[in-house]
């Protein structure tokens, strides 16, 4: 049965089973809880959640040509769901000619990590192409793994991640402890005192945030499941295995392999 999406965000809402993907859109109260958690997270030093982040709030504005470039900066550092982003973008002809056999291999791509969903959405695609479109979608796969498969881009994430923390600020005695506090709300104030002048608000400390990451100008930037990749990989991976919730994730994010 030939399947029609209607946008990013029904992907991107966690709970949803993936036939419900049809029903989603932006303004429903699911999708807005995402967007404002993405809008709190800490992304310092965190490329790939930093592509993703403004790459979803760009197209939840329906800016297309900002989201596809913010989604591609996500992509090249590993991030799945920037590189799914992409696939529906191109499958939707959001911002670009419309083109299934490109739609197919971005998808692909993210599926790489055989998350449940992701499969789900690229066989959805798959079995909308004829022999030529599949050819060409997987000569096109092919290119893109060479530039954005896990085997290139997690390294490179890897490495981001090591110079953050390098250049990281004081003393890293207390490197990954809780009580470690990079920014206080002080702090965070006078780094940005043009929120006063548009009216905008400090951040609420406490309220949820992606995969239960550190709030910007709430401090704790230092805790160490965001800096090790192998930690840092498996909780974000968990949430689209179906393992965790958003919620567990912050109990559990010291636990290691």
């Amino acid at each position: 049965m030939k399947r029609q999406w209607t946008g990013i965000m029904a992907v991107v809402v966690v709970p949803l089973p993936v036939g419900a993907a049809q029903a989603a859109t932006m303004e429903d109260k699911a999708s807005q809880e995402v967007l404002a958690a993405m809008e709190r997270t800490s992304t310092w030093g965190h490329p790939d959640q930093y592509g993703e982040f403004v790459g979803m709030q760009a197209y939840a504005g329906k800016d297309y040509a900002r989201a596809m470039k913010y989604f591609e900066m996500g992509a090249r550092y590993a991030d799945k769901l920037s590189q799914l982003c992409i696939g529906l973008m191109y499958l939707q002809g959001e911002g670009v000619a419309r083109d299934p056999v490109t739609a197919y291999a971005w998808l692909a791509l993210a599926a790489e990590r055989k998350f449940p969903r992701y499969l789900a959405t690229r066989e959805d695609v798959w079995k909308q192409l004829d022999d030529s479109q599949r050819q060409r979608a997987s000569v096109l796969l092919d290119r893109l793994l060479g530039e954005y498969g896990d085997a290139v881009a997690k390294p490179r994430m890897e490495r981001a991640l090591r110079e953050a923390r390098t250049g990281m600020t004081g003393s890293l005695v207390g490197y990954g402890a809780p009580e470690v506090s990079s920014l206080t709300m002080a702090q965070f104030a006078a780094a940005n005192a043009s929120l006063g002048r548009l009216g905008g608000a400090l951040p609420t400390c406490g309220s949820r945030s992606i995969d239960g990451a550190p709030i910007t100008g709430c401090g704790n930037i230092y805790v160490a499941w965001r800096w090790d990749p192998r930690q840092y990989f498996r909780i974000r991976d968990a949430v689209w295995y179906g393992t965790v919730t958003v919620g567990a994730l912050e109990q559990n994010r010291d636990a290691t392999h």
